[in-house]
C-alpha cells in the first residue's frame, strides 16, 4: 500500500474551492488531461457520490466515482479502471481559514504490478499535484475576480 498527502493553503472561500473541485467537466481545462466528462451524474448534484467521472490524458481514461461528498468540506473518490492500481481512495478536505482555505488531499493506494510500482505511484502523484494546483489557481482566480 502507498500513500501521500498534499496540503495547500489557498487564498479563496472554502464554497469556492469546493466548487472548484468537485467540477469534474472541466478538470481538462485545469490540468494536462486532454478530456474530462461524467459518464454517470451522482446525488444530490450532478458530481455528488455515486458520480462517476471519466478522464483521459494517455492510454485507456480513467474512470473514478464520487463516495462522499459533503459540501463545502469534503470530497472522496475511489478508482474503478483505468490504471494498474486497487483500493484507490482520494480524499479531500478543505478547512476555513484565516479568509482562506486549507487543502488536505491525501490518496492511498495499492499498485498491482509489484515490479514497477514505485513508478505507478510516482505517476499517480504527479498527476494528484497538476490537479491540485489546478485548483489553487482556479479558486485563487475565481477569488480575485468574483467568479
Amino acid at each position: 500500500m502507498a500513500s501521500f498527502t498534499f496540503t495547500r493553503e489557498i487564498a479563496a472561500p472554502v464554497e469556492t474551492v469546493f466548487e472548484v473541485l468537485t467540477d469534474h467537466r472541466r478538470y481538462a481545462d485545469l490540468t494536462a488531461l486532454r478530456k474530462s466528462e461524467l459518464e454517470r451524474e451522482g446525488e444530490p448534484a450532478p458530481n455528488g457520490v455515486g458520480a462517476i467521472r471519466k478522464l483521459t490524458a494517455v492510454g485507456p481514461a480513467l474512470r473514478e466515482e464520487v463516495v462522499a461528498y459533503e459540501p463545502p468540506n469534503r470530497f472522496s473518490y475511489t478508482l474503478l479502471s483505468g490504471a494498474p492500481v486497487r483500493d484507490h481512495l482520494g480524499t479531500v478536505e478543505l478547512t476555513a481559514q484565516n479568509g482562506g482555505t486549507k487543502m488536505v488531499y491525501a490518496v492511498r493506494t495499492q499498485p498491482t504490478v509489484p515490479v514497477v510500482g514505485a513508478v505507478v505511484v510516482a505517476v499517480v502523484k504527479q498527476g494528484v499535484k497538476g490537479l491540485v494546483d489546478g485548483i489553487v489557481k482556479e479558486s485563487e482566480r475565481r477569488a480575485q475576480t468574483g467568479g
